[in-house]
């Protein structure tokens, strides 16, 4: 059997105005298409049933309306949803004329309209709704046993104090309504782990983004807002420390603890594929490359800015809905042990590791164990379910799929070239373009490609994923400032991941002055000034005309450096940002200028200093 949402028209899915027949009168509800193409992708079939009296008022035709329907539709489709069927009475008992004066079993709250779509279209009544905006609505919805959603759009405000909201949920408009809808499955969990009946519409651990209907966990000093997410209109809110009593208020051990196995839990009661990505460089881009490409298919959610540990991991698992169908989960780490946590709590179907560099040395010393600790994650994943980029001289000795440039690799990275617009690239005999630069960033490309093969994708969804790409901030993200490029890689860095947006700049903007700001590479270990020293050494023969160099560790390493090249001019220490601002400043010739750097050396800054004299 199938399942239904039931919609009323007027006042509902549009602007109630008052017989409206024009098709350029058509306002949509602010949120509407989008519900409506959230209850699409959670299966349901939409069927409108609607009061259209002004046919029997003679204001319009039954002509006018199949136009208004039919424009409506268009648009809808446009959008990417469909409307089963319209079904309308066009009747009115009283102010009928002729034909249309007709007391019938059609017109709301008769419920005519509902049973003759449940028996065309075999509607399973216990998983169908009725939305409307009307206590008439409500009524045909619950002549039909199916359950009702009252709106107050149109003229919902008004009917609110006509209906039972004991047996009818009350919804600001379908887009409330459509945050609930998707997440049944965690409400039910809810309800299995603390018994307690919430209707959910967000998933939040910051005070500040609390809204009706969200779940607050109170992390850390978030014990403190307790009060104010009430106030806010919290659903439910778990918390570690708390004396406010309280029937939404789960009191438990730790906070953080019960919202890892409330997402371990979760994802097991989601039917979706989850593809865990860990690497000490390139794993944020991969997940927004593999997350563009499976959004061609189908509802996706990805780890979003540095919520990829463990608190961020299971967050994001939180914040999966019965809609999405793919997650796609960076998994980040200082220490032995973290994946595997992640790796426990998340259960991927898939696995990438991007490769193995000298991020976190401080802490785990050696690559050996870098190369330990990011293995954990195919703990969980099958072999054949497992990627790794096979250029890296760690990854290429696992027998698992491999991805890059090398012979060894499954899937190899023929040829490839840099456009004003991207690159173009072959795998394995097909031509890719991306929106995206860098070698290092096609080596990426073709792991996202793999696993994008592997769950199914068409060449045509691939390709179309690869040129829409929307990269999280500050990865070799392209700045333009006056006549100036400034391509932003200042999220964070190492030895490998500097070397490789050099290595970018060396190739792309053959016509411009090219300056690299390099800034210091943080948590390295014992060895770091070593590390600094060899990426100087690495810039020796690119063709980059002056390298500006900011922070403690980039003077120490200078200052060894530049005793064995004296006669090197491009490279110059600045111990202040705004030194560097001022030396680009007399720089008159159209430039692009790379910053690289961990991220607690800010240089975006320079950035903004540039775009405030240019403004």
């Amino acid at each position: 059997m199938n399942k239904a949402i039931f919609l009323d028209r007027d006042g509902t899915i549009n602007v109630e105005k008052d017989y409206i027949y024009k098709k350029e009168d058509l306002i949509f509800e602010k949120g509407a298409i989008e519900a409506l193409k959230t209850f699409k992708n959670l299966g349901y079939k939409l069927i409108v049933v609607t009061n259209q009296s002004g046919i029997a008022r003679n204001y319009f035709t039954e002509e006018d309306l199949e136009i208004f329907n039919s424009n409506m539709q268009s648009i809808l489709k446009n959008n990417g949803v469909e409307i089963e069927e319209f079904y309308y009475c066009p009747h009115h008992p009283t102010k009928g004329i002729g034909k249309y004066k007709v007391e019938c079993d059609c017109r709301k709250p008769g419920n005519k309209m509902i049973e003759e779509a449940i028996k065309k279209y075999n509607i399973d009544r216990d998983k169908s709704y009725m939305i409307g905006d009307k206590k008439s609505d409500i009524d045909a919805g619950i002549k039909s046993k199916i359950k009702t959603i009252l709106v107050k759009t149109g003229y919902g405000k008004r009917d609110m104090e006509k209906i039972n909201t004991q047996e009818t949920l009350v919804c600001e408009d379908l887009k409330e309504f459509s945050e609930i809808l998707k997440r049944e499955k965690l409400e039910k969990l809810i309800f299995e782990e603390f018994g307690k009946e919430v209707k959910i519409t967000s998933v939040v651990m910051d005070s500040r983004k609390i809204e009706k209907g969200s779940i607050f966990f109170a992390i850390n000093n978030g014990n403190q807002y307790v009060e104010e997410a009430l106030n806010k209109g919290a659903s439910l809110i778990i918390a570690d420390k708390t004396d406010i009593k309280n029937e939404k208020i789960v009191l438990v051990k730790e906070t953080v603890a019960t919202m890892q196995d409330l997402a371990h839990k979760y994802r097991k009661k989601l039917g979706i594929r989850v593809i865990g990505i860990t690497g000490s460089n390139g794993k944020t881009t991969t997940k927004d490359i593999l997350y563009s490409l499976l959004s061609q298919r189908a509802k996706t959610l990805k780890t979003e800015g540095n919520y990829n540990n463990h608190i961020g991991l299971p967050y994001t698992i939180l914040n999966l809905t019965d809609e999405d169908k793919y997650a796609v989960l960076e998994m980040g780490m200082s220490s032995l042990g973290e994946i595997r946590r992640l790796g426990e709590i998340s259960s991927p179907d898939y696995g990438i590791i991007t490769n193995i560099g000298d991020s976190h040395l401080e802490f785990l010393k050696t690559r050996d164990n870098v190369f330990k600790a990011k293995t954990e994650l195919f703990e969980f994943v099958q072999k054949e379910n497992s990627f790794v980029c096979g250029d890296d001289e760690y990854l290429k000795k696992l027998d698992v799929s491999k991805a890059g440039f090398g012979e060894n690799n499954n899937y190899r990275i023929e040829e490839y070239e840099f456009t004003n617009t991207g690159s173009k690239f072959t795998v394995n005999g097909l031509e890719y373009e991306m929106n995206l630069i860098g070698k290092h960033n096609i080596s990426n490309a073709a792991l996202a490609i793999e696993v994008a093969n592997r769950l199914g994708l068409s060449y045509e969804e691939i390709q179309a994923g690869l040129k829409n790409v929307k990269i999280s901030k500050m990865r070799l993200q392209e700045i333009v400032v006056g006549e100036d490029i400034y391509i932003n890689d200042a999220y964070n860095a190492s030895p490998s991941s500097m070397k490789a947006a050099i290595d970018t700049l060396n190739e792309i903007y053959e016509d411009r002055y090219k300056i690299a700001i390099l800034g210091d590479m943080l948590e390295l270990g014992e060895k770091e000034i070593d590390y600094h020293i060899d990426v100087l050494k690495y810039l020796l023969d690119k063709k980059i005309k002056l390298i500006y160099l900011h922070g403690e560790k980039m003077k120490k390493a200078y200052d060894i450096f530049m005793k064995s090249q004296r006669e090197e001019y491009r490279y110059w220490h600045y111990p202040t940002k705004e030194g560097i601002v001022e030396s680009l400043k007399n720089i008159r010739m159209e430039k692009v200028v790379l910053l690289k750097g961990s991220r607690g050396m800010a240089l975006e800054d320079i950035i903004k200093a540039q775009e405030e004299m240019n403004d």
